[in-house]
This record gives structure tokens, sequence and C-alpha cells, in this order.
């Protein structure tokens, strides 16, 4: 079980609540607002266990509970100390949007009962602000004689103060010996502290490596798993814990060195051999441990391939995946794969289709030639979309089936979300899909033409869409057409009175992908999508596709939605499970600026945890938010990281972001003279801006 689940887990135990309610914190935003209501409503009940169930119901809603704040800070007043308790927890899951009531919740700090001050210390922790003269007690109990308390302090000051470095100095000795505590709270408290600290403490931690608890050996692995390849110096050590004789530490440090990824020519061969294990977790842990090295797990494959046929499918997943992820396109890995794609378990084909989408160009011939199999043509199209650009050699095929009269609808329909995800490398098939827009004959392939032709960036098809929008009455091509002009002429504020009804519309269609591409068009109509903002809150907050609310989120903050709605989404949206939504909620932060200044100390403390990228939108956007020299220095070698990102809007903003701070180091005028030999014009404009910038 992971340092989070657990934590969750352990919550959940702590204050009573059932299994439903464990599993309302990940559906908790599907509430209606009449069922809001009524949750505020029995906050003020003469029912004792009707107002508790209340404020844990309100718990699961995280941000979007705001509404019950003041009620909420009335139930503290209550002798109840199990009501306060959950009160306590459910003001912390409001996060920033509680800091006005900060002072009421610290006031918990000074109370007799431990587990009372434990919640009103995990409560400032995640509202992300303390008075001073407050931070001054928790200052005091990170020395608390009970372990729970003091590392319940440690994570606050974590988050409140800028005293990183005696801070950990300080704490990383007592956090350590926790982690072999009695009570399990204690000891993941402590693992979660050490993770959220950073890689300061892998010299501290990896002495415990040879602890005599398994348990204490399988936390410190994940605790250095969690720092990535930071966490390098302590390779040497995981291997030989890879010999362990408790199978789940073994697990545990296969998973850290994937994690870690680093030196793969000792850590490929190690993993290697735990492929011919005889428990089937560890043949798992080990081929998802080698998908982490990526292309360096080349060496592994002639051991990973048996494994396609061993008889428990989720070995024969985890070593699909781990293939796809090599990216060796050699015909026995492909055909292999391919072969997978029949497989009994349905998971095991899925991860056989995203491993030959991760080989990309080298897996086209064979998927070329699947696409003549009935049974597996649907799923090969599918896969030839996701490889994108590099399945340019398909285009042909796509295009025949696309318009043969003897495939069904769902092969035609597939073939054209295919070519449309090519974009203009299946520009090859521009002259055909025009002719079949001037068709009557072919209508039913006009909607799907029109979203092709847009994708390519073929402005050609512009007359032939306008015209074509003038006789048509066919709501399905109207929406296509729609979506099509505003993409290919984003600044036509013609088009753009058209579209909009058509996109708001398909902002709410029963496919997720139409749902994300009327998203991006009304971002790209900025300001005058103003009247579409409730449909895309809406998506943001309660879409079922991860991808679809993370587009939501980018077009709040391209439209300029009011800051108190975006903030509140963007709030609730910053620990969502999905990387692509946490990654939105910090661009929509870094946009919102100023007006997310309550937000300050949960981005500084992202500028030090979580993934990569993340890293560094958090830098980025906290920059934005709160400017500072402290904020400057701090974001800058994140930000310059992201100067060879692949994509080119990626690159210009940090261009745009260097000359806006004003960065004249070396290393930053050296990024921009690069950025301005950049092969998009975007940014290179971006990068010239931004050394003029820095000459005045």
């Amino acid at each position: 079980m992971s340092l989070k689940n657990l934590k969750t887990l352990l919550s959940s135990v702590l204050t009573g609540l059932s299994f439903c309610t464990v599993t309302a914190w990940v559906h908790g935003q599907d509430v209606t607002d009449a069922g809001l209501q009524e949750m505020l409503d029995h906050l003020h009940s003469t029912d004792r266990e009707e107002r508790l169930e209340a404020v844990v119901e309100l718990s699961a809603l995280g941000p979007y509970a705001h509404p019950a704040e003041q009620s909420l800070v009335e139930l503290l007043k209550s002798d109840d100390q199990t009501l306060q308790y959950q009160s306590l927890i459910t003001l912390g899951h409001l996060g920033p949007l509680a800091r006005d009531v900060s002072g009421n919740v610290a006031s918990f700090l000074k109370s007799d009962a431990v587990f009372l001050q434990s919640a009103a210390l995990e409560s400032l922790r995640r509202i992300g602000y303390a008075a001073p003269e407050d931070v001054a007690v928790i200052r005091r109990l990170s020395g608390s004689s009970d372990p729970g308390v003091a590392t319940a302090a440690i994570r606050c000051l974590l988050m409140l103060t800028d005293e990183q470095d005696e801070l950990v100095q300080k704490s990383v000795p007592q956090l350590v010996k926790s982690l072999e505590d009695a009570r399990a709270e204690v000891r993941n408290d402590a693992s979660l502290t050490l993770v959220e600290i950073g890689p300061s403490v892998i010299p501290a931690v990896m002495p415990s490596l040879r602890s005599s608890v398994a348990g204490v050996r399988i936390e410190t692995c994940e605790i250095l798993g969690h720092q990535g390849v930071a966490a390098a110096s302590a390779v040497p050590d995981l291997l030989v814990v890879l010999a362990d004789k408790d199978e789940l530490v073994v697990r545990a440090a296969a998973t850290a060195l994937g994690d870690i990824h680093s030196n793969a020519a000792v850590c490929v061969p190690a993993l290697r051999k735990l492929l011919d294990s005889k428990s089937v977790p560890v043949r798992i842990v080990a081929s998802q441990a080698l998908a982490e090295f990526g292309p360096e797990a080349t060496p592994a494959v002639s051991a990973l391939l048996p494994l396609l046929k061993d008889s428990h499918a989720p070995v024969r997943a985890a070593a699909a995946g781990a293939l796809g992820a090599t990216k060796d396109g050699r015909v026995d890995v492909v055909g292999a794969l391919i072969g997978l794609l029949s497989d009994e378990s349905a998971a095991v084909t899925m991860k056989a289709a995203n491993g030959l989408s991760q080989i990309g160009e080298a897996a086209v011939p064979a998927l070329v030639r699947t696409l003549k199999d009935e049974k597996f043509r649907v799923l090969a199209i599918e896969i030839l979309g996701e490889i994108g650009p590099e399945a340019r050699a398909a285009v042909p095929s796509l295009l025949e089936l696309m318009t043969r009269g003897d495939v069904n609808a769902a092969v035609r329909h597939e073939a054209m979300i295919a070519l449309g995800l090519m974009g203009p490398a299946a520009a090859s098939a521009a002259p055909q899909l025009l002719g079949i827009l001037a068709t009557p004959a072919e209508a039913d392939l006009h909607p799907g033409a029109a979203w092709v032709l847009a994708r390519m960036g073929e402005k050609k098809a512009l007359p032939v869409l306008k015209t074509l929008a003038g006789r048509t009455q066919d709501e399905q091509t109207q929406r296509a057409i729609a979506w099509a002009l505003v993409t290919l002429e984003p600044g036509n504020p013609e088009n753009a009175a058209v579209a909009l009804p058509h996109l708001m519309k398909s902002a709410s269609s029963d496919r997720a992908l139409v749902r994300k591409e009327s998203l991006a068009a009304l971002a790209k109509l900025g300001a005058l999508a103003a009247d579409a903002i409730p449909v895309i809150l809406e998506r943001a907050e309660k879409d079922a596709d991860d991808a679809v609310r993370a587009q939501a989120l980018e077009a709040l903050a391209d439209i300029g939605a009011p800051a108190d709605k975006v903030l509140l989404v963007a709030v609730a949206s910053f620990s969502d499970r999905a990387p692509e939504v946490r990654l939105a909620a910090r661009y929509v932060l870094g946009r919102l600026g100023a007006a997310a200044k309550q937000t300050e100390a949960q981005l500084q403390e992202a500028t030090r945890v979580g993934a990569g990228f993340e890293r560094i939108l958090s830098a980025w956007a906290l920059i934005n938010v709160a400017p500072s020299p402290e904020h400057t220095a701090l974001a800058l070698p994140l930000i310059l990281s992201a100067a060879q990102h692949p994509e080119a809007r990626i690159r210009a903003e940090v261009a745009k972001t260097l000359g806006e701070i004003g960065a004249s180091s070396d290393e930053a005028r050296k990024a921009l003279e690069t950025l301005l030999a950049d092969n998009d014009e975007s940014v290179r404009v971006a990068a010239g801006n931004a050394l003029a910038k820095l000459r005045q």
C-alpha cells in the first residue's frame, strides 16, 4: 500500500468513517446543488449524528464545501470533541479558501487533547496559512514529546515557513527514529514528512535500509523512491536490498529503483534477474520497474518476451508495458505485442495496444497489415491514431477504409479520428477530404471530413466549409463546421458568433474527444466565449474524463473567467488524482496571478515535491502569483530546465517568463540565445522580446 493510500485509510479509521464515506472522497464532486444545500441544512440539525454525518460528507467535497465555512466554525465551539475534530478536518479540506478562519483552527493548537492538536496542525497545513503568533506555537509543538504531534507540527512548518534548512537539520533524525514507532499512524506520518522534505533526507534515511524491521526497510525504499533521480546515490544500497529475504522488501526495492531510474547499466541487469522469480508479484514489479527506464531497459527485452506467454495475465500486462516503454521496434517485439491484441484479458490487450503506440513508427507496417483483419481493425486504427504524426505511412490505408462502402460506420468513424490525430502529417488526404465535403451524396462523412481538415490546418477548406455551412441542415455537420472555422480562423469574430452556440452544445457531447476539442476551440475564442463559462465550469468540475477536465481548466484561464469561480475549481483540482488535471490547475493559478495569492504556500511546497513537470509549472505559477526575489531564486533553475521542452508553447512561455522576471544570469541569457534559434517562430519571437527586455 502506498503512503498516500495508507494515510487516507488511517484518516478514515480515526474518524470512524464507513466504506461508503471513504468512497465519497473519490466521487465527492458529483454532488448536486440540492445535495449540498441538504448537507448545509443538516449542520444545524438538533440530531448530533445527523450533524456529524453532514460534516463528514462535506469533507469529501474539498473546496466545493466552502459555503459551509462559517457553520463549521460554529461547530468548533461545540463541547463534542468528535464533532470538533471532524470540523477541523473538513475546514482543512477547504484548502487556501479557508485562510480567513485559520485563527479559529489555530485556537486548537493549545488543546489538551492530542488528537485535536494534530487535527488543527493538519488543517493549517492544508490551508497553507497561520498567523505569526500561531507559527510560534507550531514551532514549539515540533518538539512535543508526542511523536504524532511533533511530526504533524514539522509537516505544518514545512508548508508555512521558509526555514527549510534549519528545520530539516533539527527534525530529520527525529522523523527517522519515528519510522520504528509502534503506532502505524506515527510511522506513516513520519514517512510522509520525510518524502515532503525532499532529497536532503537521503543520507539520513539510507541507514534504515539495514533495519532489522522489514516494515522499516519497506518504508525507507518508498521514501527513497519518491525522491526520484535525486536519490541516485542510494542505488548501490537498494541493489543490496534487492536480495532481501523478505519478498515485500524486494518488491519495494525494485519499485524504488524504477522510480529513481538512474544507473541503468547496473539496475537493468539486476531487475532482469527478478523476471525469473517464481513469485508472480515479483515478476510484475520487476517488469514495471524496467518500464521506468524506458529505452535504457532494452537489454532486458529478451527476458521480457517470454513473459508475454506467462499464465498470469497481470504478468503479461506488465511485460507488455515494459516492452512498449523500451520503444524497441524489432520485428519480434512488434509481432509479439500484435499477438496480444487477441489476449483473453482486456487489461493485457490494452497494455499491448499502449506498448505499440509507444513504439510508434516502427510498429506502423504491422498495424497496417492488421487493418485487413476485421476482428482487430478498430483497435489497430485507434493505435495508429495514438501514434499520431509518426503513423503518416498509414494515411492511404486509413483513407481507403474511410471511403469504402463495405465497411461499417464504426470503422469509418475511427479512421477519420486517426487521420485527424495525425494533424498536418495526414495532409496528403486533404484533396480527397475536400472532395467529400463538396459531394452531397457523402453527407454522412461531412462532419468527420470537416474535423480532419481543421486538425490538418488546411486553410483551403475555409471557402468549402463556409459554403456547406450555408446549405446544410444537419446539426452534427453544423457543429463540426463551427468547430473547424474557429480552429482555422480563431480571430474571426464572425465565425465566433456563429460557432459559439454549437461549441457550447458540443462541450456536453457524450463523446469525450468531442467535448475536449470543443473546449479547446472555446479557449481559442478567448473573451468572445464568455457566455460559455458556466458550461466550461461544469466540465472542469464534474467531467468523467481527465483530459476533458484539464482542457476545461485551461479554457477557463484563456477565456478570462471571473477569478473567484476559477480559483475555486483550480484549488479543488490542485491535488487531483490525474496528472494532467494537476498541471492544468497550476497553469490556471499562474494565469490568475495575484488573484490566487492565498495559494502561495501550496505552490511553494509543490516546487519541492512531486513529478518533474509539476514542479516546473508550480515554480512558474509561484512567480506569477507571488513575485519576489526569493521566489525567483527558487523558481529559476526549474524554469530553465523547461527551455528544451518538446512543446513549442512551453518553450515560448519559458522565454517570456525569463524576460518578465528579468533573469539576467549567464544561464538565463544562454537559454534565451538558444531559443532565439528555435525551429518554432513563436519561440523565436518570445526569446527576442525577452532579450530586448533584459537589455533595457
